[in-house]
């Protein structure tokens, strides 16, 4: 099985789509959000059985959740991937988005990545914490993540100079 965890309303055929909530109509096979306690601990698992998955990605997820709960979320990741299973990230890369904001670009590679996309006036497209490529890796290898890899973003436009992808092992 391949997760596609936080899909919002990117459903991707031949993966388990998983989402809060659906998106302008798109249904994911599983509505979940995981929730999680005061001191950071998850309260809400996924309903998956543990070592299921041979890949979890969750393409601009873990900055929609506040950074004490991060090790929660990756821990719920790594739960569900089996041994030597894949977990890929995409996320925006803080730095470059503080480079961009002061260069003057526009809100969408500035003040996006920093903040979320208000336009939607939902509290789930906005960010909670933001990542450098150093501060993600430690988060990663601090969660028993191995084979740590930084590559070039391949999804939400591919914006190379705004986004990261990191790729990784259980």
């Amino acid at each position: 099985m391949k997760i596609n965890y936080g899909c919002g309303s990117h459903i991707m055929p031949g993966y388990f789509n998983i989402d809060a909530l659906a998106h302008n109509g798109k249904q994911p096979d599983l509505l979940h959000a995981v929730t999680f306690a005061a001191d950071g601990s998850a309260t809400s698992k996924t309903p998956l059985d543990d070592n299921c998955a041979d890949e979890l990605q969750a393409l601009h997820v873990i900055e929609h959740v506040y950074a004490w709960e991060a090790p929660a979320f990756l821990a719920e990741c790594k739960r569900l991937l089996k041994p030597g299973g894949k977990l890929i990230l995409e996320l925006p890369n803080i730095r470059l988005a503080c480079e961009n904001f002061l260069a003057g670009l526009p809100d969408q590679m500035g003040m996006w990545p920093l903040y979320g996309d208000w336009n939607h006036k939902d509290p789930y497209m906005m960010h909670k914490h933001g990542y450098t490529p150093e501060t993600i890796e430690a988060l990663l290898a601090g969660a028993g993540f191995t084979g740590i890899e930084h590559l070039p973003p391949q999804t939400h436009g591919a914006r190379v100079n705004r986004d990261m992808r990191v790729e990784c092992v259980k």
